[in-house]
């Protein structure tokens, strides 16, 4: 714990001062500052997290409405406090809001570049980037950029959530869909097979090329009938075990239809079937004991076909808690003899 640090913000609003709850002025992804996308000042702002909203829908195969996803996803996490008593941590310097990717409506090339832009930007200033969709095509600029800052001497792990494999070749002629994001991180030259999971594959939306591809490059994929049968503990420990194996950094890609339509109506392809709420937050937990990652992307995300805003809440909630997780494996935990009254002034 940082002794020369405020805890104020770890209570409830006492009012008199500037701590609305309800009414928070400028919407950032957990009331963090806004920090311009430049190197420099994101370095200068000690923070360890860039949140950066990429509002692209472009390669999209689904139902539109994704470019939604990071302003609601915002708003969520306005919802929570950055404490997290399971854990004893406090996130609330750990994250900067650096705003939306600006993409212009032009072409998928064009927009995959801006994409790669700015992730660099983040990777440059040694921030760990966490994105929120837009489509699932958004991992392979995301994805490229990682991969080219470790550069080739440096092993890069890589694990897919999600109920479609999206190891299409291409999608009726294009190579850069939401379709293709596996396809094509498993085509970086310093991603190899055996660091490669996915978990949550299942029904008839994944065509049998995209099973032959992904057996023919020997990734490992978990079905939901594994998770089933092997149990959500065992298959998440295994699949981190291959993707942490030897690897210098991690890509954790989570696409928010490897949850059950039930629990997460608010994406572009709903399928049944799937994870339950309580089973991604064991997940994040199995995932954050390995401590840090690389990047993190969140994609998917249809606020406006969601149901009282469950499906971006629960976006916002599972993501925290991976990164509460890490916080309390490296020991950031906060002194829990700190209460209220030697706040007051």
């Amino acid at each position: 714990m940082n002794p020369a640090k405020s805890y104020e913000h770890i209570f409830s609003p006492i009012g008199g001062r500037d701590d609305s709850f309800s009414a928070p002025g400028v919407i950032t992804f957990l009331r963090a500052p806004h920090v311009p996308l430049e190197a420099e000042a994101l370095k200068a702002s000690g923070a360890r997290y860039a949140f950066l909203g990429v509002p692209y829908e472009e390669g999209n195969i689904g139902k539109p409405g994704t470019v939604e996803g990071p302003r609601d996803i915002r708003f969520m996490s306005h919802e929570y406090f950055p404490y997290w008593f399971e854990y004893q941590v406090d996130l609330h310097d750990d994250f900067v809001d650096c705003g939306d990717v600006r993409i212009p409506k032009v072409d998928p090339i064009t927009a995959h570049n801006c994409i790669y832009k700015a992730v660099s930007e983040i990777l440059k200033a040694g921030l760990v980037p966490v994105l929120c969709g837009g489509d699932h095509s958004i991992t392979i600029p995301a994805s490229k950029a990682l991969s080219d800052h470790l550069g080739s001497a440096k092993k890069m792990g890589f694990l897919q959530f999600g109920a479609h494999l999206n190891m299409a070749e291409s999608w009726a002629g294009e190579k850069s869909t939401s379709a293709s994001s596996l396809a094509r991180v498993t085509e970086l030259p310093n991603v190899a097979p055996e660091n490669v999971a996915h978990i949550g594959v299942r029904n008839s939306m994944n065509p049998k090329d995209w099973i032959d591809l992904a057996d023919e490059r020997g990734v490992k994929y978990y079905s939901m009938n594994d998770v089933l049968s092997q149990g959500v503990a065992e298959v998440t420990r295994d699949a981190a075990s291959r993707v942490w194996n030897g690897t210098d950094s991690q890509y954790i890609s989570i696409d928010m239809n490897v949850m059950d339509a039930s629990a997460a109506p608010g994406v572009t392809s709903p399928e049944p079937g799937g994870l339950e709420a309580r089973e991604i937050m064991m997940i994040n937990e199995i995932l954050g004991e390995n401590g840090s990652v690389g990047m993190i992307d969140l994609t998917e995300l249809c606020p406006v076909v969601d149901v009282n805003a469950i499906t971006t809440k629960l976006a916002a909630c599972a993501v925290l808690r991976l990164l509460a997780v890490i916080a309390s494996v490296e020991g950031k935990t906060v002194d829990q003899n700190i209460k209220r009254e030697d706040l007051k002034s």
